[in-house]
């Protein structure tokens, strides 16, 4: 038990929080920029895929780019060009890695900004792709995302 004074009565209590009123102001969380590492931070994501019977963790900066072949996704090491096998559709994919540095060049390819080496135009105004490493393809961007692809690739 508790007794205080609040300067005509003594009030004595069993329980003191019941004293503290209900609505007392809740402390302001400042007002914080994120930096760019945080940014980063944030956006380093993992993703899993299969090589044989061994499953392999790749940040999505390893990933030069997913593709679809025989029905099948498969991701594409930046670093040493090997294909891995992806256990989801790429559609499933693309909506896992939303992020400014993937793209989606066509139904076939969904391409890291970093595996970029250059595109030239074709006619119609499509562009023609050139990644490293290397699919051994001809990568086509349709007129209809030829502009979307030129204005992602500039981004900051």
């Amino acid at each position: 038990m508790y007794n205080f004074s609040t300067g005509a009565k003594n009030i004595n209590l069993k329980y003191p929080a019941m004293l503290l009123p209900q609505s007392l102001p809740q402390p302001k969380e400042p007002d914080i920029e994120l930096s760019e590492t945080v940014y980063r931070q944030i956006e380093e994501k993992r993703i899993i895929a299969k090589k044989g019977r061994e499953y392999v963790i790749f940040r999505f900066e390893q990933v030069a780019y997913f593709y679809i072949e025989n029905g099948l996704s498969y991701l594409v090491d930046r670093s040493n060009h090997a294909k891995y096998i992806m256990a989801k559709p790429l559609r499933e994919i693309e909506e896992y890695v939303k992020s400014k540095y993937f793209f989606r060049v066509n139904k076939k390819y969904l391409i890291n900004i970093n595996a970029v080496v250059k595109f030239k135009p074709l006619k119609k105004g499509k562009l023609q792709l050139v990644v490293n490493p290397d699919p051994n393809e001809i990568i086509i961007i349709s007129q209809l995302k030829a502009h979307l692809f030129k204005e992602w690739v500039l981004q900051d």
